[in-house]
């Protein structure tokens, strides 16, 4: 039987998010947080950004998918409007200390089961 050396717990979290002239842009932005055994510090937290979904223009849905959202933020650059930047901007610090530390609590009560 394997040995388990370590356990990480992986949560998906989703943020509304409004950027633009007149928020013009709305789009659910996905991270996800991973807790982690940590020697230095307990629970070790890394977050990482994953998705933009649910986009939408002026209340109008960006269709398409992937190749849909490209063609939107090649036609925005276009105008003069980086949507990479605004939304990098708007996500910077997006995952509040209570959620992280929501998360540190649900690590803490799985590690400490045997499994």
């Amino acid at each position: 039987m394997a040995k388990i050396t370590s356990k990480s717990l992986l949560v998906n979290v989703e943020n509304t998010i409004k950027v633009g002239n007149n928020d013009a842009i709305e789009a659910t932005v996905q991270h996800i947080i991973i807790a982690y055994e940590s020697k230095d510090l307990g629970v070790g937290i890394d977050i990482d950004f994953t998705d933009i979904v649910d986009v939408k223009f002026l209340g109008i849905p960006v269709e398409g998918g992937y190749s849909g959202y490209k063609k939107f933020k090649e036609q925005m650059l276009e105008l003069g409007i980086n949507v990479d930047k605004l939304i990098d901007k708007k996500v910077e610090g997006i995952i509040e200390t209570e959620t992280i530390n929501e998360v540190k609590r649900m690590f803490s009560k799985i590690n400490r089961k045997d499994y």
